[in-house]
């Protein structure tokens, strides 16, 4: 197991990507702030903040999956890359700790970052308006309930775009949402064709009869959206990553 994953490994592989792309959070943080700061003041300038969470929640949600399935498509860019492709190659950890790092820092990372920042931006924000017009909005908290609960639909929308990062070698956000809108109206397909096939089967001599699999499948649709799906696609990109470094001769 220790030739797979060991705590010491990960953390260095961890520390490696954080300074990696610590730069472009940067960036992508300023240029966030600024945009708000913009929205802030000028909904400000008519002398009403607007009153509850809204403001910050709309930010936070937007940021979290605007910010975050980008950002995830692109978490295998070096490994796609041909001048950078041989040095995540040739880092000295499995491709499990290569995998595991990348999927900490685009789940784990950027949501415990994103509360933060949004708390932090909502005390400078409304700082401002107090000074500007003498009043506030409410502030963020990190325990916000409405955003909480849109967290695990992230995860998901996360975790096709963090295979989509690992799958494809290009263009990797638009193949991604391809990919999977292709998936889901195949989906819509094969469900409606069990539906016709099955539903003139329902009523033998005028008598209906309901079928207790269509409930079951209504059941196990939440348990696969939330409880399979992201486990098996950063499973499957840890294959990937793996077949890579295998068909590399690393």
């Amino acid at each position: 197991m220790s030739d797979q994953l060991s705590l010491q490994r990960l953390t260095w592989v961890l520390r490696n990507d954080v300074m990696r792309s610590y730069r472009s959070t940067l960036v992508i943080s300023g240029t966030a702030a600024l945009v708000a700061l913009v929205v802030s003041l000028s909904v400000a300038y008519d002398g009403e903040v607007g009153q509850g969470p809204l403001f910050y929640r709309a930010f936070f949600i937007a940021a979290l999956f605007a910010w975050g399935t980008l950002a995830t498509s692109e978490a295998f860019s070096d490994l796609h890359g041909r001048g950078s492709n041989a040095s995540f190659l040739l880092l000295p950890a499995s491709a499990l700790e290569k995998t595991l790092s990348r999927l900490l820092i685009y789940t784990v990372g950027l949501i415990v970052y994103l509360l933060a920042f949004t708390v932090a931006l909502s005390w400078v924000l409304e700082g401002i308006n107090t000074l500007w017009i003498g009043e506030r909005r409410e502030l963020f908290s990190p325990f916000d309930s409405l955003a909480w609960s849109l967290v695990p639909h992230f995860l998901v929308a996360q975790s096709l775009f963090f295979l989509g990062a690992a799958w494809f070698r290009k263009v990797h956000f638009i193949k991604t949402v391809g990919a999977a809108i292709a998936l889901t109206a195949g989906l819509c397909a094969i469900a409606a064709g069990l539906a016709w096939l099955v539903g003139p089967m329902a009523c033998v001599n005028a008598e209906c009869y309901e079928f207790p699999l269509f409930d079951w499948v209504t059941d196990a649709a939440p348990v696969a959206y939330f409880y399979l799906l992201p486990p098996f696609c950063w499973f499957v990109a840890w294959l990937r990553v793996t077949e890579t470094q295998v068909s590399h001769g690393i």
